[in-house]
């Protein structure tokens, strides 16, 4: 085959090859989102041979500013983004409902925290499960990091915060041990009889236990319902205008009824069951 293309360029005769390249759409964020958008972009491309979908689980906020930045077409959030963060170059759209999850090690007798007892435990109130019903041992409290959508949604929600000249911060124990990811929390807490800690109801497994919250099992039906209350919207952040064409087919992928079932499969609440 050299042999003749070297023959033909020989005589001036012009060969084009024409090779397909493929596009990537980088899709990038929450940790929690990340979770279900590697199912969704795996069964996108599997249609769509001409797109690979390159899904990062750095955070709400680190995706967020990867969009603004221009390093993604895509941000992942599991916080609500506030209106300095969107402007008018961005939109943001919900693409499901999810629950934060409490989880504590199997062997953990309990199966039900009270929002005072949970926030005791994160404020360093509670520090041994005994005073609870537990067992007599000195408690392990896991959280995410100050970038994580899931804390941000966590502490809002259980009033964890507090203002200091101007800002709204964490007002949790400087002794939690704060960990990247959901699968960190889980690790932790299925290795350490005396931990607690919260991850996206969609990543719970039989590795943890998950607790009830004020008597409310954490489930997809009980989020839709609104009786769990530690719930949030997962989101996607991309530019106005100007979103490449690939990236746009894959927001609409996300948005059709073959990606919602998929979400609902998954455990969480899709965006044509939530009122």
């Amino acid at each position: 085959m050299l042999k003749t293309v070297i023959r033909l360029l020989a005589l001036g005769v012009c060969i084009s090859f024409s090779v397909q390249a493929k596009e990537t759409v980088t899709v990038v964020g929450s940790t929690s989102v990340s979770h279900i958008m590697d199912v969704l972009a795996d069964t996108y491309s599997s249609t769509h041979k001409d797109t690979t979908i390159e899904v990062q689980g750095i955070g709400s906020t680190a995706g967020i500013n990867a969009v603004k930045q221009g390093a993604a077409e895509i941000g992942m959030s599991s916080r609500v983004i506030s209106s300095a963060e969107l402007d008018d170059n961005y939109k943001a759209i919900t693409i499901a409902h999810d629950g934060i999850a409490l989880v504590v090690n199997k062997a953990n007798p309990l199966t039900n925290l009270t929002r005072e007892q949970l926030i005791g435990i994160y404020q360093g109130k509670i520090t041994n499960w005994k005073s609870i019903n537990g067992k007599d041992l000195d408690m392990a409290v896991v959280s995410r990091e100050n970038a994580s959508g899931s804390r941000f949604s966590f502490e809002h929600f259980m009033g964890l915060t507090k203002q200091v000249s101007g800002f709204t911060v964490s007002n949790i124990s400087p002794r939690v041990l704060v960990v990247s990811t959901n699968g960190m929390v889980k690790s932790l807490v299925s290795r350490n009889e005396h931990a607690i800690g919260y991850v996206s109801l969609g990543s719970v497994d039989d590795s943890v236990k998950a607790l009830s919250y004020d008597n409310v099992l954490p489930t997809a039906a009980n989020i839709e319902s609104g009786e769990y209350k530690i719930a949030r919207p997962f989101l996607l952040m991309f530019k106005q205008k100007g979103l490449a064409n690939d990236a746009q087919q894959f927001i609409k992928f996300v948005l059709s009824n073959q990606a919602q079932s998929i979400i609902k499969d998954k455990g969480y609440v899709a965006i044509d069951k939530k009122a």
